[in-house]
């Protein structure tokens, strides 16, 4: 096990630790109750963010470097005090007990006078890594599809056409009001309808062979009960769940824990402990790994001799879901000239201030990109950000309301957007839990913000979606979730690996896109997040049900990403402020689809041809510094 003296020895080989920073961790361990393992980790992994891409020597471990991790710990302990509390209604006053995040302990965070107290810098990748003093905004730190060179000569004068496919009026339910029995409905309906996906491809496999598998035939009627004694293999269907009664342990599984949850009606609702042959063949009988996680429905070939533990031999692949096609007549109309869309992540201010820089930055590469479609992913309003403890610190007078700071800043940037570009579309994306100041709604799924141009003073094109959201961008169809499930799957998933040799998916961010694209749900993991709320019963919400998006919006805590997974173009932008350092954003450049100008060119009678959006091959995006 790591002691500090390890980690600090670590950075400075052959040099005295100082007594300062010892004192310093020792300090960290006994408040917020850390191991010096914990810790160790803690800082190595605090040091390798800040590197970036830069070796981790470059970022030694100082007495600030200490002293901004520990302002992270407690912002992370202010948040999760906040989670055990009840969210009070109404209209939230700035410095008021109604604000969300204003708790006892933020005040004593504050200060005797409730003073919000200054951050200091942290050393992040440049010399001094206050947003103001950085030196390398604009830079490019990642790129896809960089061969792919966009002419922003050949743009429409009008606005891009949006088509949501969101019914609006289901997200318009009431919170804390949750049924059992509409819970377990939903979670035993999402089981059948995997279940008839595989019966209907199993029948399909049994119709195209000439000597078809007995067991496929079988499946291809009736699948089976995994409870039930069965000397020959047989094919079930069920959700993956943990076998941990704890709350904290519930939505971790491993070899042991794992346990197959049936549906009533092909098994009576029962779980099933079931162990993972070392045979484990996949499609094509190739060894490959199997991603395991709470929430999971999985297809499995098997047989259970004693009626107590079920032997999995094979893991079936669900169908994937066809890619997004539009008539030729739609497509000439929206994909024949290029597209840009920019993405950004909150927190859209600093941890030092609610002047919002950042995002004026933002609108100004806006404006000098010339965006057609911005899309602004919250947390808007951190309802947890210091500086709302006491509304004297604020630098605008007359703000009573949090909703009062929302129009003076962002609404404000907003209206500069739009009158410096007579087409632009703005698209907020608010996020689920009690961060977001702006929106009363916790519950995951999460409306757009009701009547926001009232009280938010939303300028004409600037729209609130909800979340998750499903739209087109010119007939590129754009699946957003702005929760991070992408963490949550890192932390629940298990990997079992049948051999050095087997097939795996080794990056963990695109093996999460695979499994949102699998599973066919923004939100497949069950038993959620301890922080956000899920409405069970409304989970259907977050379901790609139809087809594959082009491009799927997946912002997370981890690490900024640009990938094609499956035909999908998958972004996490990464935030837009890291406490006090600059973060990121994306640029999303769509060039013309050349399929529709040829079919053009060729005969009128083709309109109503169904033809590939194909936005995986013809989609530049660029992760940029702010």
């Amino acid at each position: 096990m790591p002691s500090i003296e390890e980690s600090t020895m670590a950075v400075h080989p052959g040099e005295n630790i100082d007594p300062e920073i010892e004192s310093m961790c020792e300090s960290l361990q006994k408040s917020y109750a850390l191991s010096p393992s914990d810790l160790f980790y803690k800082i190595e992994s605090y040091r390798l963010e800040l590197a970036g891409k830069s070796d981790i020597s470059t970022v030694p471990v100082t007495k600030q470097l200490l002293d901004d991790l520990r302002q992270e710990f407690q912002a992370q302990l202010e948040r999760k005090q906040m989670k055990q509390r009840a969210a009070n209604g109404g209209t939230a006053q700035i410095g008021s007990s109604l604000a969300p995040g204003v708790t006892p302990a933020k005040r004593r965070f504050a200060g005797s006078a409730a003073t919000p107290t200054p951050l200091k810098s942290s050393p992040f990748s440049d010399k001094n890594s206050t947003f103001a003093t950085r030196t390398d905004a604009g830079k490019v730190l990642e790129t896809l599809n960089g061969e792919i060179e966009i002419d922003r000569l050949d743009t429409s004068p009008e606005k891009a056409k949006i088509t949501a496919f969101m019914d609006i009026k289901k997200y318009q339910y009431r919170t804390m009001r949750q049924v059992l029995l509409e819970a377990s409905e939903y979670l035993d309906e999402r089981i059948e309808r995997f279940a008839d996906l595989i019966q209907e491809q199993l029948a399909d496999e049994v119709r195209k062979s000439d000597k078809p598998d007995a067991v496929l035939v079988t499946a291809a009627e009736n699948l089976s009960n995994p409870a039930a004694i069965t000397h020959e293999d047989v094919i079930v269907v069920g959700r993956i769940v943990s076998d941990s009664v704890h709350a904290a342990d519930s939505s971790k599984v491993n070899e042991t824990s794992v346990l197959l949850e049936t549906s009533r009606r092909l098994g009576s609702g029962a779980r099933v402990p079931f162990k993972l042959s070392l045979e484990l063949q996949g499609e094509g009988k190739q060894q490959v790994s199997l991603s395991l996680f709470p929430g999971q429905i999985v297809a499995l070939r098997g047989c259970n001799p004693s009626g107590s533990m079920f032997i999995v031999r094979e893991v079936l692949s669900f169908p994937a879901l066809p890619l997004p096609v539009s008539p030729l007549r739609t497509l000439r109309q929206t994909a024949s000239l290029p597209t840009r869309m920019i993405i950004a992540k909150g927190p859209f201010t600093t941890q030092d201030d609610v002047a919002f820089a950042p995002l004026t930055e933002l609108i100004d590469q806006c404006i000098s990109a010339k965006a057609d479609v911005v899309i602004l992913l919250g947390t808007f309003i951190d309802g947890t950000h210091r500086c709302l403890v006491d509304p004297s610190k604020l630098p605008y007078a007359n703000l009573n309301t949090l909703e009062d700071l929302f129009r003076t800043t962002i609404t404000a940037e907003l209206r500069r957007l739009e009158s410096a570009l007579p087409t632009v579309q703005t698209f907020l994306v608010p996020e689920s839990g009690e961060r977001e100041a702006v929106q009363r709604h916790v519950s995951f799924p999460t409306p757009p913000v009701g009547d926001a141009k009232k009280t938010l003073g939303m300028p004409k094109r600037s729209k609130w979606l909800s979340n998750p959201a499903f739209v087109a961008v010119n007939s590129s169809v754009l699946a957003i979730a702005n929760i991070d499930i992408l963490m949550q799957l890192s932390k629940v998933e298990y990997l079992h690996r049948v051999g050095a040799n087997d097939i795996v998916e080794r990056n963990i961010l695109a093996r999460g896109v695979k499994n949102l694209l699998q599973q066919r749900s923004l939100y497949p993991v069950f038993p959620g997040q301890p922080d956000v709320p899920l409405e069970i019963s409304y989970l259907g919400l977050a379901e790609m049900s139809v087809a594959r998006p082009d491009i799927l919006i997946v912002p997370s805590d981890q690490r900024y990403f640009a990938k094609v997974v499956d035909n999908v173009v998958a972004i996490n932008p990464g935030a837009l402020t890291k406490l006090r350092a600059a973060g990121t954003y994306a640029v999303v450049d769509i060039a013309p689809l050349e399929d529709t100008k040829a079919a053009v060119a060729d005969s009128e009678e083709a309109e109503n041809e169904l033809i590939f959006h194909k936005v995986w091959e013809r989609c530049r995006v660029d992760i940029k510094k702010i």
